[in-house]
């Protein structure tokens, strides 16, 4: 979801703001900092972080703190205590401290009046969304005074808020000229400049502002590197673009995003994402899936997914090299000569041609007949073909559609129904799942088709809870109604099959979960329970009936019924952590927070990797007393799940009882925004009561899981 443009200016405050709070902490005596403080508390100490991922320049975090309104709360309230205190300390700050200094400095209380009442006008008008007053008065305010960095890092900022990214240059490399060691004004410009296409300056000013000391804020820090990376990756640099990537995925956890650049980097492919043919990219998912395992130090295990890949892609450019130089750390120095000869063998004679015809989606094979057509045609001719099942012809005109028309929920979705056709599952899936993000239009069978489709391609991927909230919204007349009750029923009982693959012996009870999912969504209990019983009573041994059975009655308070179902689901799924996570939640709910640990730890053993099993975890540590512990846990869950509302409230608490009030006030900002979010999600999607941790997604949902947050 694109960021709000006082997201992007929180952002860019904080950036700048931190500068200033640094330079004061280094060179300015105690008596400086505190007044600092407790001018910088006087202000609105408020800063979010952050809704998902945060990791392309669109996506900032929500953040506004003490510190991002150090410089306004210096210039509104403290000058006078300030230089009073510490005048000829400040003239040793940093670049974004300096202004103090020059107001003390050079005398000019006309101009200096004059720059305030401008900088004050635009900053009200700003603060209004007036986009072209506020534009107006920052710019007056620097016609007073061109030397004002300050009034040069608003004006950026402003226009960078605004996707302005042109315009936005001039004002930062007028900033980078007055303050040459400030490294978020190198990192601003070599942001607008990716924007911008300038990616020689990118990267010159990115690796800038990175080797000056990058900026402190993590979120920030994270979308520079990230984009480095990427222009790291365009100049063929790959060495450091998987030192730069693999350092960004240590530290902060990965996102789709940042797996596409590590398999970018892995197979060589000097490209940027908006470059890559589509119908490559389950291939560099694949090969990111493959570094992330070489990021986490286990390269063993990379050994079953290289041998995967390459029966599925045998003949691309540098995969083949990749899995030979993993076998040779592993060993197998035999079967790394044979891979690097197959390597030879495919990139011959010109490699750099072949890798760019390969992956990108310039090629002349790609462009092949559609150039001169223009995209009304185009679209519609894609329309005719895919209508004709003509899916391969379908699929070219509408890669090159998508060229310029990305945005396209339809255009997406149409491709993805394509390669489902064609079988090419790996790519349906990323389509229909962009698709389904950016917004599917058309007619209400036909939305409800990429829908069902997406579903069975995630219950494929045993992403069971995300199969059931696309089929939760999906409507239509039969035959396909029985086919979306059909996946209903496969995400309840966990099956990972295709439809036509469930054996005619089973068929009977995946229709009958079907129907109790469909029961659940309408929240008649009554009736769901009944079939429940049913099933139970005709299947004793089905996996997962008993858990969808303890989660909707958990969902009703009937707790002690809710744990017997979970306790016998345990017997008959004993490797799955859903049934823990189901017992955790309950002996929370009942504020038994010592019996809810030990279900808890065993979540965890069981999905290391699943946000909710941390999320229960933390709490239960928390609840008992052991606030660190709780801590490190909710940090976990938060690492793996980022946009989940419990989590950040749980750390708004644990962050309070260490007496760390700052990073309290931050979580609850975020809490409050992605509450917001959820609630409204929840408006258009309704209550989905059962199914709600999935160990595939990792992920937290808010039904079964404690009411750890206000209402």
């Amino acid at each position: 979801m694109p960021a709000q443009p006082q997201e992007k200016r929180a952002a860019a405050r904080v950036c700048w703001h931190k500068e200033a709070l640094r330079g004061l902490k280094r060179f300015a005596g105690k008596c400086v900092v505190k007044a600092a403080g407790r001018v910088a508390n006087n202000g609105r100490a408020r800063w979010d972080r952050s809704l998902a991922n945060a990791i392309m320049p669109r996506k900032m975090l929500r953040s506004e703190s003490a510190e991002a309104c150090f410089a306004n709360a210096m210039l509104n309230f403290a000058r006078p205590v300030l230089l009073r205190c510490a005048a000829p300390v400040l003239l040793l700050c940093s670049a974004a401290c300096v202004t103090l200094a020059q107001n003390a400095a050079d005398g000019s209380a006309t101009a200096d009046s004059s720059f305030q009442a401008h900088a004050q006008s635009a900053t009200a008008a700003r603060d209004a969304g007036r986009f072209d007053d506020a534009l107006r008065e920052y710019q007056a305010a620097l016609k007073s005074d061109p030397q004002r960095q300050e009034g040069w890092w608003n004006l950026g900022t402003l226009l960078y808020e605004h996707d302005q990214y042109a315009d936005a240059v001039p004002a930062f490399q007028a900033l980078v000229q007055l303050a040459p060691q400030a490294s978020p004004a190198w990192i601003f410009l070599g942001l607008c400049e990716f924007e911008t296409k300038d990616y020689a300056h990118a990267l010159e000013h990115l690796s800038r502002g990175e080797t000056l000391g990058g900026v402190d804020d993590a979120e920030i820090a994270r979308v520079a590197k990230y984009h480095l990376g990427l222009l790291l990756i365009r100049a063929a640099d790959f060495d450091r673009a998987n030192f730069t990537l693999r350092e960004l995925a240590s530290a902060g956890g990965s996102s789709p995003q940042i797996k596409f650049a590590l398999g970018l980097a892995l197979l060589r492919v000097p490209l940027l994402p908006s470059e890559i043919d589509p119908s490559k990219e389950a291939l560099i998912l694949d090969a990111g899936a493959i570094a992330e395992l070489i990021v986490a130090g286990d390269s063993a295990a990379t050994l079953t997914p290289f041998r995967v890949a390459i029966a599925k892609y045998p003949d691309a450019p540098h995969l083949h090299r990749a899995f030979a130089e993993a076998l040779a750390r592993d060993g197998k120095p035999g079967e790394a000569h044979a891979q690097f000869a197959r390597e030879a063998e495919i990139s011959s004679p010109d490699t750099e041609t072949r890798i760019l015809q390969w992956y990108g989606t310039n090629s002349p094979a790609h462009r092949a007949g559609t150039e001169t057509v223009d995209g009304h045609a185009l679209f519609n001719e894609a329309m005719q073909d895919y209508s004709a099942q003509q899916f391969p012809q379908a699929i070219v005109a509408l890669k090159t559609w998508l060229q310029t028309n990305a945005n396209s929920g339809t255009g997406w979705a149409v491709l993805g129904l394509s390669e489902f056709a064609l079988r090419d599952y790996d790519n349906a899936l990323i389509h229909l799942q962009r698709g389904q993000q950016l917004g599917l239009s058309g007619g209400p069978e036909s939305v409800a088709l990429a829908k069902y489709r997406l579903a069975i391609l995630l219950n494929h991927e045993a992403q069971f809870s995300a199969a059931q909230g696309v089929l939760m919204s999906a409507a239509a007349p039969e035959p396909l109604a029985k086919q979306i009750q059909f996946a209903l029923g496969m995400a309840l009982l966990h099956r990972s099959e295709f439809p036509e693959e469930v054996p005619a012996s089973q068929r009977a009870l995946v229709e009958s979960a079907g129907e109790i999912a469909e029961l659940l969504r309408g929240s008649k209990y009554d009736a769901a329970f009944a079939r429940i019983e049913e099933v139970l009573k005709k299947y004793p041994a089905a996996p997962f009936v008993r858990y969808t059975y303890g989660t909707a009655l958990a969902s009703l308070s009937q707790f002690d019924e809710a744990a017997k179902q979970f306790r016998d689901e345990l017997a008959l799924s004993p490797s799955s952590e859903l049934p823990y996570l189901g017992l955790a939640s309950l002996e929370l709910k009942r504020h038994r927070a010592a019996d809810a640990l030990q279900p808890a730890q065993r979540a965890v053993r069981l999905a290391p990797r699943n946000a909710t099993a941390h999320y229960l975890l933390g709490r239960s540590y928390l609840e008992t007393g052991k606030v660190g512990e709780g801590i490190a846990e909710l940090q976990q869950a938060s690492a793996i799940s980022p946009g989940s509302p419990e989590v950040h409230f749980s750390l708004a608490k644990a962050y309070a009882k260490a007496g760390q009030p700052a990073k309290a006030e931050e979580e609850r900002a975020t809490f409050a925004q992605l509450n917001a979010l959820a609630e409204q999600q929840r408006g258009r999607q309704g209550n989905q009561s059962y199914g709600a941790h999935d160990a595939g997604e990792g992920g937290i949902s808010g039904i079964g899981v404690p009411g750890d947050r206000p209402q």
